[in-house]
């Protein structure tokens, strides 16, 4: 009798191992249902710090000569700027380019000053709009008989990782609300997240889709790839 018992005891662990096994292939073959959606996230930022670049060229027949003019417009040049409120720390003096006139073939002007030079300063500040207003105001080194060949600055906005969170928020958000959206449109539940992507930081002009430089305004730009489950 025991032995009766056993065997059908056995019989039945049998039965059942084979159904939840069956059972168990069967929902393994399920497809997951799943979507993806991608999040965006945009910010127009001012920038956080401006390089002006002010260039000028001069032309002698003396070298000593157009060394000395070059400090003194160098000088003249600092002058302005102190004036307008920037500090010594925040210029810097490009390079020096001297040209012998007379040496280079192509030049088929022989009445061209022998020497020329180009030289400049660069100022990097994170005070944006007195850049912005001082660029008016070179008028002063015209009055002084400074001309300047190049007078132009780049905006840039360094201030990225301390926005960098809540956007990733507000991309998930914009994620999550199109994944909810679909999931109610196919008659789904919303689940968990299967995986996400974060794409990268793109910074530009605030109108357009590049960074001149030319700009004091930047939009910051993030998308978010997000996969969730489907019930």
């Amino acid at each position: 009798m025991p032995k009766i018992i056993a065997a059908i005891l056995l019989s039945i662990g049998i039965a059942l191992g084979g159904y939840f096994v069956s059972y168990g292939i069967m929902e393994s073959r399920k497809p997951i249902r799943t979507v993806q959606v991608k999040g965006l996230a945009e910010r127009v930022v001012k920038s956080d710090q401006a390089i002006w670049t002010l260039n000028f060229k001069l032309v002698n027949n003396q070298l000593p000569e157009l060394y000395q003019n070059l400090s003194q417009t160098q000088k003249k040049i600092q002058a302005f700027l102190v004036q307008e409120g920037f500090k010594a720390q925040e210029m810097n003096m490009n390079p020096v380019t001297v040209t012998d006139n007379q040496s280079v073939n192509y030049n088929q002007n022989q009445n061209l000053p022998r020497y020329s030079a180009d030289a400049g300063l660069t100022v990097s500040t994170m005070d944006v709009d007195k850049v912005t207003k001082s660029m008016q105001k070179t008028g002063a080194l015209v009055e002084q008989g400074i001309v300047l060949t190049t007078s132009s600055v780049m905006y840039r906005f360094n201030g990225l990782n301390d926005i960098k969170p809540e956007m990733l928020t507000d991309a998930t958000d914009s994620a999550n609300e199109a994944a909810q959206s679909f999931a109610t449109n196919s008659k789904s539940q919303l689940g968990d997240i299967r995986r996400a992507t974060q794409g990268l930081f793109t910074i530009s002009d605030a109108n357009s889709n590049y960074d001149s430089g030319n700009d004091v305004m930047k939009k910051v730009r993030v998308v978010t790839t997000v996969e969730y489950n489907l019930h």
